[in-house]
């Protein structure tokens, strides 16, 4: 004869069974919503590829009105968004940017889009900015400089690089 725990032994496998078994046919009898895309909606007429928009004049006279900081972050947010015109601006301007420039969040956000661009001029430009904000100069001894310090800290790696 089976005591009560015993019982309770068995009983509780056999209720964790039946359970997955109701839950298993549960999940089987929901249906899944039909996918809605883009792709699935009827457009009239022929597709037109996107266009990047560019630095209108008004942003380009403004800019020119702007603090250092302000330039540079605007000019690299436009990089970011492929905006024609913006990578020749930061190229022109960045060596009057040199010691005027500070990090801030809205930089570092920016620099790691421009860094991650798939356009290599907007990576140029970034790479550029950033040199400014830090203030070095592209010359053989900062670059020792940073590799030296690389080697001393693997935190510096990917900034150095």
């Amino acid at each position: 004869m089976l005591r009560v725990n015993d019982r309770a032994r068995l009983l509780v496998p056999l209720i964790a069974v039946v359970g997955m078994l109701a839950f298993a046919a549960a999940a089987t009898a929901q249906t899944t919503p039909p996918v809605t895309s883009g792709e699935q909606i009827p457009v009239p007429g022929r597709p037109v590829p996107a266009d990047h928009s560019q630095l209108s004049e008004h942003n380009r006279e403004w800019v020119l009105t702007q603090p250092p900081q302000e330039q540079a972050e605007f000019l690299l947010g436009s990089a970011v968004n492929h905006d024609h015109g913006a990578t020749d601006m930061i190229s022109k301007m960045v060596d009057d940017w040199h010691g005027k420039l500070h990090f801030t969040k809205k930089f570092d956000d920016l620099d790691i889009l421009g860094f991650y661009s798939n356009d290599l001029r907007v990576r140029a430009a970034a790479i550029e900015v950033n040199l400014a904000v830090f203030n070095l100069s592209k010359t053989e001894e900062t670059a020792e400089r940073l590799m030296t310090s690389a080697e001393k800290s693997s935190a510096w790696h990917p900034f150095a690089m």
